[in-house]
């Protein structure tokens, strides 16, 4: 080496140290350490799924407190079912007895109809002596508006499903019988009888027996269900509220028509007859036949 590259050696700044080389997970390391890292993660995961299941538990209380409550209040209203499900029955016998008669006295009647006696209570007049009921339940459907419904078991809901669903079938009968009592209200008055007018009002009077013939059988199975579920009233609440021997005032919390029927010696029927009645609630097969 001559002497201007011995200079040029001596004089020539020296190369800058280069970083050691991190691997690409080392450059993103958390300036507290990994361990650190994790640990404030470990707790915030902890945190949160608390927090979680705290306000599921919390939910999970509530709507067991709903479903509580709500059993309190549909006790009501499955006794004024079986109750009213209880007149039907008792009085169908009494009901087919009238419009048997009233047959025999359009057939028996000659060109003008023998006038048939009139009942009347709180303005209203009829020629057929039956019970009127509301036939509603209408707690349950409110648990349904508000979605508690969904949290009683599956097998409650079918019980509770089935009851009111046979309300809203109930009440439509019961439309349908008003309708009809309501069209036989002209056998009060003396009219012509002709073939025509003699077969519409044959043709009301059985389609009226039918009916209430459907719905005792009907009545005797909500009874049935109510019953076997361990939902019924006592007997001595359903001799009450029959009200045989007429000492309580007809009206909603007793009824008129058994009193009535007993007075004019018509047949009455057994409201412990549905313990006769067979059926099943929910699909075949399931194991719930009664």
């Amino acid at each position: 080496m001559n002497e201007a590259e011995q200079i040029s050696a001596v004089t020539a700044p020296a190369a800058e140290p280069q970083p050691a080389r991190r691997s690409r997970w080392q450059r993103f390391s958390p300036s507290m350490g990994w361990p650190a890292f994790w640990s404030e993660i470990l707790i915030v995961v902890l945190g949160v799924v608390i927090a979680l299941a705290a306000n599921e538990a919390v939910e999970d209380w509530n709507w067991r407190n709903k479903v509580k409550d709500a059993e309190a209040r549909l006790q009501g209203d499955i006794a004024w079912v079986f109750l009213w499900s209880a007149e039907k029955s008792v009085t169908q016998p009494c009901v087919d007895a009238q419009l048997s008669a009233m047959s025999r006295n359009v057939l028996d009647s000659g060109d003008t109809l023998q006038p048939l006696p009139v009942g009347t209570a709180l303005d209203r007049q009829w020629v057929v002596r039956m019970p009127t009921r509301p036939y509603r339940f209408p707690t349950w459907e409110a648990l349904l508006a508000d979605g508690t419904a969904s949290h009683f078991p599956p097998q409650r809901q079918a019980i509770l499903g089935r009851i009111s669903h046979d309300m809203v079938q109930a009440r439509a009968y019961e439309a349908e019988s008003r309708g009809l009592d309501g069209a036989l209200l002209v056998m009060r008055d003396p009219i012509a009888l002709d073939p025509v007018v003699r077969a519409d009002l044959l043709t009301n009077i059985n389609r009226l027996r039918s009916l209430w013939g459907n719905e005792r059988l009907y009545a005797r199975q909500r009874m049935r269900l109510i019953a076997d579920a361990g939902m019924a009233p006592s007997e001595a609440a359903v001799e009450l509220f029959l009200n045989a021997d007429g000492k309580q005032p007809s009206g909603s919390n007793f009824s008129g028509a058994v009193p009535d029927c007993r007075k004019q010696q018509l047949p009455l029927g057994d409201w412990r007859d549905y313990r006769d009645v067979v059926f099943t609630v929910g699909a075949p097969g399931e194991g719930q036949t009664k």
